[in-house]
């Protein structure tokens, strides 16, 4: 394991940091004598996230000799154990000794995936000659285990695919955000650039690829979720039943899952229906960031327990890519984007029940400030009844809760009615 180690370090000397990662929106959280967690979903970014950071260093004249990266997702590190992990160090201080005693940054890719890698990060942070940077792809195991060992010495960010912004950016349709974004040419663009968003989605490797090589690749992504991040870390009582709830995830992204629900239609196929296997797969998929759940806005215990949770899914692409095409959801389709765009803000999202019975799609808090929205979410309104019935969730609402700040995001319409906001979804999507 020594040599393999070595060939994997040292062929990231070799190759040395890429010089083409494009900047992502927030910031690397770097506190001395603690660790930073960078999680997210694979493919979306996460090393090249940290790639940008070695870069900061660079130009801070600290010398790449003083930073090691392993990724130990590596197939030549598969057999790894946390008894090989102290050749990490070892062999650094023999490549670069002067280096060595100095400060050093540490960025080891999915170090989760070796038992008992918990004490080696610990011990790392505790020399206090190591900033230590760990991505990984499980939300859960990172957050258990460093919340278990480091006892809050750590600093996480989360990483999610290119964001509508960062789309424009990342494929030269805009450099910055329009300052003008109402201009007749600039709506435009950001109209045609949001239909590209939508049916591309924001995975930074599939841009640029033709339709044939983006399913491709996106599909391959979702199977590394199966296959690395739920079947090789979890015992799967079958395989068919956890590929069965993702392909119902796929198909009802948006609306209420219920356990109950999967678990009738396995029994009429004839699958294992297990209940309580049912709802671990269904976490597993969030703790793998591909699925994430929104609960029912309520402070009961029992009435949030009794009323499933609304699922989104990490990608409107990666929606496209793994299921027929049907017109009949874009509306869907659209509030999976809104609720994407409000995750990757430090809110508390839920949905929200009107004493009627009324839905609006998105109870937005913000963590910070504790400041409430509410968000609804619809396609068009030019159907009488579609915009009555959308109005009258949001206002029954807004009386219920009294909270103000009311938007119904659109595909195209905008305006204002009643206090309430109408915006259209390429400019709301905009910073």
């Amino acid at each position: 394991m020594k040599s393999a180690l070595k060939e994997v370090m040292s062929q990231f000397y070799a190759d040395g940091i890429p010089s083409d990662a494009v900047a992502r929106s927030g910031s690397f959280p770097e506190v001395r004598n603690n660790a930073t967690v960078v999680k997210g979903m694979r493919r979306t970014g996460k090393t090249y996230f940290t790639y940008l950071r070695m870069r900061e260093l660079l130009a801070k004249g600290v010398p790449v000799e003083r930073m090691v990266h392993i990724n130990f997702d590596d197939d030549r590190l598969a057999t790894i154990t946390a008894a090989d992990l102290h050749w990490v160090v070892d062999l650094h201080a023999e490549m670069f000794p002067d280096a060595a005693d100095e400060r050093c940054y540490y960025f080891l890719d999915e170090l989760q995936d070796v038992k008992g890698w918990e004490r080696f990060a610990r011990r790392l942070i505790d020399s206090h000659r190591v900033q230590l940077c760990l991505t990984g792809s499980s939300s859960k195991m990172l957050s258990e285990d460093v919340a278990t060992e480091m006892r809050g010495r750590s600093a996480e960010v989360e990483i999610f695919p290119l964001s509508f912004s960062e789309f424009l950016t990342y494929n030269g349709i805009f450099p910055a955000p329009p300052a003008l974004p109402d201009a007749p040419r600039t709506r435009g663009r950001l109209k045609k650039a949001l239909s590209d968003y939508m049916a591309v989605g924001g995975f930074p490797d599939v841009q640029g690829l033709d339709a044939t090589g983006r399913i491709m690749m996106l599909q391959e992504y979702a199977n590394a979720v199966v296959y690395r991040d739920i079947i090789e870390r979890h015992e799967i009582p079958s395989v068919q039943s956890l590929k069965y709830v993702l392909q119902y995830l796929l198909h009802n992204f948006g609306r209420k899952v219920s356990v109950r629900a999967i678990a009738g239609v396995l029994r009429q196929l004839a699958l294992p229906c297990d209940r309580v296997s049912l709802g671990n797969y269904l976490s597993y998929f969030s703790d793998s960031y591909f699925a994430y759940p929104v609960p029912l806005r309520t402070d009961s215990l029992a009435v949030r327990r009794t009323n499933p949770d609304k699922y989104y899914l990490v990608d409107t692409g990666m929606i496209g890519a793994m299921k027929a095409k049907n017109d009949a959801e874009r509306g869907f389709l659209l509030e999976n984007a809104v609720f994407m765009a409000l995750r990757r803000g430090f809110n508390k999202i839920e949905y929200y029940n009107t004493k009627k019975g009324e839905e609006v799609d998105f109870f937005v808090t913000d963590k910070a400030s504790g400041k409430a929205r509410l968000v609804q979410v619809s396609y068009e309104m030019a159907d009488e009844k579609t915009r009555e019935r959308e109005f009258a969730a949001l206002l029954a609402a807004r009386r219920e809760t009294g909270i103000d700040d009311c938007t119904i995001v659109t595909w195209d319409e905008e305006g204002e009615e009643g206090g309430v906001r109408i915006v259209p979804a390429w400019k709301w999507l905009l910073p």
